[in-house]
């Protein structure tokens, strides 16, 4: 990656720092976005070691499906791998927000990057519910990505996942909006290489190599994901108990409804929350 892209990265790590101590300063920023989006399995291809597109990103326009619906948190808590996988938050915790992502889905980067400091919020910060993300490899890079973050999460922490992930969607964002405005002709789309790098200006060591060892990890959430019908990224889908999910969410909304409706379903307490 370029010297400038190293720089811009740093620059990011001390913003990114700063909304975590900060707690939920920021969260309640609007994207530009009202209708719900996902990006599906048939997501762009790409190539390179930084990942370029000429036009927007492929995406469909999602409802939540009835398997989806169906699924429970017994369902998820069952799921090979649960305790390798990235979490956030009590491990006993019965109020559970699962985020289904791709680190290189946009609007996953998009609907993360404003929502982050509240799921972080409400998980690690003070214990109210927790927060688990199951990875859908979707675009050229996905699996790597996956791998790298698992790797992160199991060797470095949740914190160390938390930190890593979300200074990867604001790269994403940034680059999102040079390419809406028209300042770069070609959407720069974060890679395997994007997060070996942010990994390291943090101070978390890791290789491709080491991370391939949790490819069985990433295929196995990816079958029990597809299994349940959950194709597109970002879903959402909130437990309150071992029941089915109290609110799903297929594709990208307002910040604020998504923020609105977990608060309501799972009955949180966060500050400055007006529902």
């Amino acid at each position: 990656m370029a010297r400038s892209s190293a720089a811009f990265i740093v620059v990011l790590i001390v913003v990114v720092a700063a909304v975590l101590y900060w707690g939920l300063r920021s969260y309640l920023t609007p994207t530009s976005t009202s209708t719900a989006t996902s990006t599906g399995t048939t997501g762009v291809s790409t190539s390179g070691t930084t990942s370029t597109s000429s036009s927007p990103p492929a995406h469909t326009t999602s409802t939540f499906t009835t398997s989806a619906q169906q699924l429970t948190l017994a369902d998820i808590e069952s799921m090979p791998g649960l305790s390798e996988t990235p979490t956030l938050g009590p491990s006993n915790s019965s109020k559970v927000i699962v985020i289904v992502y791709d680190p290189e889905c946009p609007y996953c980067a998009l609907e993360l990057n404003a929502t982050f400091p509240f799921l972080y919020y409400v998980s690690a910060n003070t214990s109210q519910a927790r927060v688990i993300f199951l990875g859908l490899p979707i675009h050229e890079y996905s699996t790597q990505m996956l791998e790298l973050l698992d790797l992160i999460y199991n060797k470095y922490g949740a914190k160390a996942f938390a930190e890593v992930l979300d200074v990867n969607y604001a790269f994403y964002v940034h680059n999102i909006l040079l390419y809406e405005e028209g300042q770069t002709p070609q959407l720069i789309m974060p890679t395997n290489l994007t997060i070996i790098e942010i990994a390291d200006d943090l101070g978390y060591n890791v290789t491709q190599q080491e991370a391939s060892g949790y490819l069985g990890l990433v295929n196995s959430t990816m079958n029990f994901l597809l299994q349940h019908g959950i194709t597109g990224t970002p879903t959402i889908l909130a437990f309150n108990g071992s029941g089915p999910p109290v609110y799903v969410q297929v594709g990208l909304v307002q910040p604020t409804y998504l923020i609105c409706n977990l608060t309501l379903k799972l009955s949180l307490s966060v500050p400055g929350v007006s529902c």
